[in-house]
């Protein structure tokens, strides 16, 4: 390869690399973020990848990914958590097992646990991903017992097999105690444009958010093009939304900034699941939801997806609902529609 030529293919790539983020497809988006992990305090993975997508955005000392537009008051802020109910290793046992414990504090009803039982995971070991599976109990054993006599499984049955068979060989996968794990994720489109994944309404809702993001950067005239009052814009991907909204309540501080107390906050909290009777309908639900802001009360809004399954590891949404929340994250913005 001549020097001439090897220059020109340097300068494209860098183009490419520095070129501005185009508006993706959020049904594209939603089956990649869907199939990422980001346990609750282990969001760096998600964290990098979401910054990467998104034009100008940086990251705050609270770790949260947050894009800004526009200065003064009124100051709009679309918060999506990045983080999911997960587990971390709690233990090792003599013959290589790990054992678990839950992390994140928002309740996940009486089966989420139960899901686990026999089920592939991933362990995010310091050397990479390790697979594993849950063990289930012997059917040799439970030969001749009575059926519904042994108590259900429980996260203190969970025993999770990565093929080691000692302490050394746990470690040698670099697989040690407080590392997160997660059910593997196998994001699943069927039926009319739905999806089905653990935490797909949050994924779903981030995914929307980014899109948003990426037309309101695209869009030369912001806000006054699109009929949007002055202000500022401000969209956070906040960590720990289950350790009670810590991130998302540093963010919010930190929007306020010397406005606070001074003008109007409206903020849009988007990834709750409502009830599915409108799934596919292209609606965007309001629902209850309420987060501390420092400084003083603000208006406050949670826009909602329709799902199915909420919290099991089929949890369905319509990609049609996804398409709609992102015209009304890009509108409430002040980006193109």
């Amino acid at each position: 390869m001549t020097r001439s030529l090897r220059s020109l293919l340097a300068l494209a790539i860098l183009a490419t690399l520095t070129a501005p983020a185009r508006a993706q497809r959020p049904d594209s988006l939603v089956l990649r973020l869907a199939a990422m992990t980001a346990v609750t305090g282990y969001e760096d993975a998600m964290a990098d990848s979401l910054r990467a997508l998104l034009p100008g955005a940086r990251t705050d000392r609270a770790g949260n990914v947050v894009w800004t537009r526009g200065s003064g008051a009124p100051v709009r802020v679309a918060i999506c958590p990045l983080d999911e109910v997960g587990y971390v290793v709690g233990g090792i046992t003599a013959e290589g097992y790990l054992t678990l414990r839950r992390v994140g504090a928002t309740p996940m009803g009486p089966l989420f646990d139960q899901f686990l039982e026999g089920q592939r995971v991933t362990v995010f070991g310091r050397r990479g991903p390790v697979a594993g599976v849950v063990a289930v109990r012997s059917t040799h054993l439970q030969r001749g017992r009575v059926a519904g006599a042994d108590e259900p499984f429980s996260l203190d049955n969970a025993f999770v097999d990565v093929g080691a068979a000692s302490p050394a060989g746990v470690a040698a996968l670099g697989i040690e105690l407080l590392v997160p794990l997660a059910r593997e994720k196998r994001p699943h489109r069927y039926g009319d444009g739905l999806l089905a994944a653990p935490f797909a309404v949050q994924r779903a809702a981030c995914a929307a958010l980014v899109v948003a993001v990426q037309r309101a950067a695209a869009s030369p005239g912001g806000a006054a093009a699109t009929g949007e009052p002055a202000g500022t814009a401000v969209a956070v991907f906040a960590r720990r939304r289950h350790f009670s909204h810590d991130g998302a309540g540093f963010a919010l501080l930190e929007a306020a900034g010397p406005l606070r107390g001074a003008a109007p906050m409206t903020i849009a909290l988007v990834g709750g699941a409502a009830p599915p009777d409108s799934l596919g309908t292209g609606a965007v639900l309001q629902a209850a939801d309420s987060i501390f802001v420092p400084g003083g009360a603000r208006a406050t809004s949670a826009w909602s997806l329709p799902a199915r399954y909420a919290r099991s590891p089929v949890e369905t949404v319509s990609l049609r609902d996804v398409a709609a929340l992102a015209d009304r994250l890009a509108a409430f913005l002040g980006g193109a529609r």
